[in-house]
């Protein structure tokens, strides 16, 4: 599940779901895709999180509602969504999201 912040920064993370959304219908993304009000990182908007059961979550920060961010975020949505652990190689990911990871937290 990828999720991400409706509320961040005056609108732009709306702007980020939306591209996001739209990304992933032409892709034929199958990777569920929610928006969320506050993800209490304000700081660090926009915001989004990777959540599966029994997987590591992920949350990541400092994204803006462009093609980069969103790229990066369907990119390890499938990497995420692939892997039986919810585990993303840091060599794997997209620029953006190995400088914007806020935390990850290990599954329940």
């Amino acid at each position: 599940m990828l999720t991400i912040c409706t509320t961040c920064n005056e609108g732009q993370g709306q702007m980020l779901l939306e591209a996001v959304e739209n990304e992933a219908l032409a892709r034929d993304c199958t990777v569920p895709i929610r928006g969320q009000a506050c993800m209490a990182a304000c700081k660090q908007s926009c915001t989004a999180a990777l959540q599966g059961i029994g997987k590591h979550s992920y949350l990541f920060g400092q994204l803006a509602p462009d093609a980069v961010s969103v790229d990066a975020l369907l990119d390890v949505a499938v990497q995420h969504a692939d892997s039986a652990d919810g585990l993303l190689a840091w060599s794997r990911r997209p620029a953006c999201l190995k400088t914007g990871l806020l935390a990850r937290l290990p599954p329940l």
